[in-house]
């Protein structure tokens, strides 16, 4: 008898809030360097505006979910002052999300061996 392997579910990825802020971080993070290294650039170098009236609206709402996923994340309890301000500056730097990552995945770690 083989034992066939559960097909990976999307709810796994997303089973915590901090699960969701790393997810939804990256998304964020991504959406921002498009935004800023090529929206930008091709309308204000080549003036086609088409880029930034795409990824404009698409990097709001990926900054917009980031901070309720946020909230959520701090009204859970666990982190100090100090990282509640590190979690909401770093998503208004340039490959911030991607910094913070090992941060986020190291407090995850501590908080499901708790």
């Amino acid at each position: 008898m083989s034992h066939t392997p559960k097909p990976f579910q999307f709810e796994q990825l997303l089973h915590s809030p901090i699960a969701r802020l790393r997810l939804i971080g990256k998304i964020e993070g991504a959406t921002l360097i498009l935004l800023l290294f090529i929206a930008v650039p091709l309308k204000h170098i080549f003036e086609l505006p088409i880029g930034v009236q795409f990824m404009g609206p698409l990097h709001g709402i990926a900054f917009l979910s980031y901070l309720i996923v946020l909230i959520e994340c701090i009204s859970g309890g666990g982190f100090s002052k100090r990282e509640i301000c590190r979690l909401s500056i770093v998503v208004i730097i340039p490959f911030g999300p991607f910094f913070n990552e090992q941060f986020l995945k190291n407090h995850q770690s501590n908080r499901q061996i708790s």
